[in-house]
């Protein structure tokens, strides 16, 4: 029987904090913490790569809601899972990173211990919220609360915690300390602030008297799906999405001109609104493809971090919970006219938008038009409330326009620090949490072999995985702009790949290799149907 120590206190901890899944690699300096998993609830998934397991613990939270949860070695297990915790940093994602830490005695001496890092807290504070080192076996479990409670409070985000493997194996008195210490980072309630008040007043009359109102939608507001498609219906304002907002508002829904900020006819309808409201979203340069944003009118900004009101400098900003914002909105709004006008020129918008996406997109018109075909096949063979995972190849970015969503949280893409090989081990986490939800991966082949070996993992747990490979046989986005700026001339670019179906068969699952739209959809229904990962490769015109 393991020794009540603070590994297991830690662990006493995540099970009172509802944690269900904990991702990571155990190691010689956190065996203490797997010691005391023998005997949790707690469900653990064993990653190929710290990478891997931060990104899992990602998707788990993309999809959930919940913090991702990590455990990880210091040294190299913690410099591994930066890029995930950079990725989640980046789209607000909120995490749990628990990572060992040399003994106390050894801390800032650089005395060649195992894994030792310098200064590692302040390496993994540049990709967090905040990092901190337990520095007592006593504070274990409120530490651990107060992290769990900053990674979920304001603006989501990682979290990190060390502990020295030295106060991991230390005795404890059995049951500890559990009362919840306060945390300085809360973000404070809206309706507390007497100037939060007075510009509510003034969004309201702002909105009330608008002629040509349009809603932006980004990440924060997936969440607040059904309050927002509510207060479009109610204002007659066309809803636009950023990437993370993709599916808050259906996107077969009348209103919604969907994720194309970056298109010009788009544009022009921000530029003649009279009121533009935003809701959760950076409006960051990613999202507005690097475009400033012009607005008509007067712009108002929905937001739990008071940071973003920097990049859109609104005339009304209204910090808090946007889904308790919108709910006031629709109690104190009344009906607008002209239904029917706006929907029809929000259908005008869409097919405008769909004609420019070459010029918009820069892919040659012929590959635009075939990544679109296949795209439609995916949509036919996919239910409504698959969660697509896009890793950023050329198919995904055509996506943004030209693949429908229907549900908040459907379309998870890492735009803001646009890592490579997120798709693969974010969709095998949220496979693994939510076993009853249809998940499937959209990459490049560069983009998977960056995270190639966490296929292991679903193959291991014998879950269904779509697993769509756009080839060309390099980086292909990359290639595009090489050949624009020197034709002909290429470096880094081009790729010897290895044959992918036989590489799925080398892991025991079904593998094919597709060419047109109506292969790819067999495919996929096949695919849905299989216990196990399953390896589609599209062979991509170069």
């Amino acid at each position: 029987m393991p020794l009540e120590n603070a590994a297991k206190q830690l662990v006493d901890q995540l099970e009172s904090l509802n944690v269900d899944t904990v991702f990571g690699i155990p190691g010689i300096h956190n065996l203490a913490i797997y010691d005391q998993l023998l005997d949790s609830r707690i469900k653990h998934i064993t990653a190929k790569h710290e990478q891997g397991a931060g990104f899992m613990a990602d998707g788990y939270a993309r999809a959930t809601g919940k913090p991702g949860v990590c455990l990880v070695i210091t040294g190299p297990g913690l410099t591994n899972i930066a890029t995930a915790m950079g990725q989640a940093y980046g789209d607000s994602i909120p995490m749990v990173v628990i990572s060992s830490q040399v003994p106390t005695s050894k801390l800032g001496h650089r005395t060649g211990y195992l894994h030792e890092l310098k200064n590692s807290t302040t390496f993994a504070g540049c990709v967090a919220k905040e990092s901190r080192v337990v520095p007592s076996k006593d504070l274990v479990s409120l530490y651990l609360q107060e992290a769990y409670m900053l990674a979920t409070s304001g603006r989501p985000g990682p979290v990190h915690l060390e502990i020295p493997m030295d106060i991991l194996s230390s005795p404890v008195t059995p049951g500890g300390e559990r009362e919840v210490i306060s945390s300085g980072h809360l973000t404070p309630d809206i309706w507390d602030n007497f100037n939060q008040l007075t510009e509510m007043e003034n969004a309201l009359k702002s909105i009330q008297e608008s002629e040509r109102p349009v809603i932006i939608v980004g990440g924060g507001g997936s969440f607040a799906a059904a309050g927002i498609t509510a207060l479009a219906e109610r204002i007659n304002a066309p809803v636009l999405l950023t990437c993370a907002g993709k599916g808050t508002v259906s996107e077969d829904h009348p209103l919604c001109v969907g994720t194309r900020l970056h298109f010009p006819a788009v544009r022009k309808l921000l530029e003649q609104s009279d009121v533009a409201i935003a809701i959760g979203t950076e409006l960051a340069p990613t999202d507005l493809w690097e475009v400033p944003l012009s607005v008509g009118g007067s712009l108002i900004h929905i937001d739990q971090d008071p940071s973003n009101f920097h990049n859109s400098r609104p005339d009304i900003a209204l910090r808090g919970d946007a889904a308790r914002i919108i709910k006031a909105m629709l109690e104190s709004t009344g009906n607008k006219p002209g239904g029917e006008e706006i929907t029809a020129r929000v259908s005008q918008i869409i097919e405008k938008c769909t004609v420019d996406v070459p010029t918009v997109t820069g892919v040659p018109e012929k590959q635009a038009a075939y990544i679109k075909e296949m795209l439609e096949a995916m949509r036919k063979a996919f239910s409504r409330d698959t969660i697509l995972c896009a890793d950023m190849t050329t198919p995904a970015y055509i996506a943004l326009s030209e693949f429908p969503v229907y549900c908040a949280r459907t379309f998870l893409h890492p735009v803001g620090f646009g890592t490579l090989g997120h798709a693969l081990p974010a969709a095998t986490g949220i496979k693994l949490s939510l076993p009853e939800k249809n998940v499937a991966v959209l990459c490049g082949d560069g983009g998977f072999q960056f995270t190639m070996p966490e296929l292991a993992v679903g193959c291991e747990r014998g879950i269904s995985l779509p697993i769509i490979i756009w080839n060309d046989s390099g980086f292909g986005e990359i290639r595009r702009w090489e050949e624009a700026k020197h034709p002909g001339r290429r470096i880094a670019v081009d790729h010897k790949n290895p044959d992918f179906v036989e590489l799925g068969r080398a892991y025991g699952i079904p593998s094919c290799s597709v060419q047109n739209a109506s292969e790819l959809e067999a495919a996929i229904k096949e695919a849905n149907e299989t216990n196990s990962p399953y390896i589609i490769e599209v062979k991509a015109t170069v």
